[in-house]
């Protein structure tokens, strides 16, 4: 069975998602910390991106490329 999307855009529906709640509960500063070449999730906020696209993938029933070889 084919992904609807692909990961691209798992990744930005995620990205998206992802800044939202983060601006929305306050939490930018504990999620994002400033680099040299610009910014970066801390710990806890590449905790919450990757659980948010897990639930994205969930979602939509997401196969990643070896375990759609697998159902065949």
């Amino acid at each position: 069975m084919k992904n609807i999307l692909d990961l691209d855009q798992v990744c930005d529906i995620s990205n998206d998602v992802y800044f939202e709640v983060i601006d929305h509960l306050g939490l930018y500063d504990d999620m994002v910390q400033q680099t040299k070449n610009g910014s970066e999730n801390t710990e806890r906020g590449s905790q919450l991106y990757y659980l948010i696209e897990d639930a994205v993938k969930s979602a939509i029933k997401y196969k990643e490329e070896d375990e759609e070889e697998d159902d065949e």
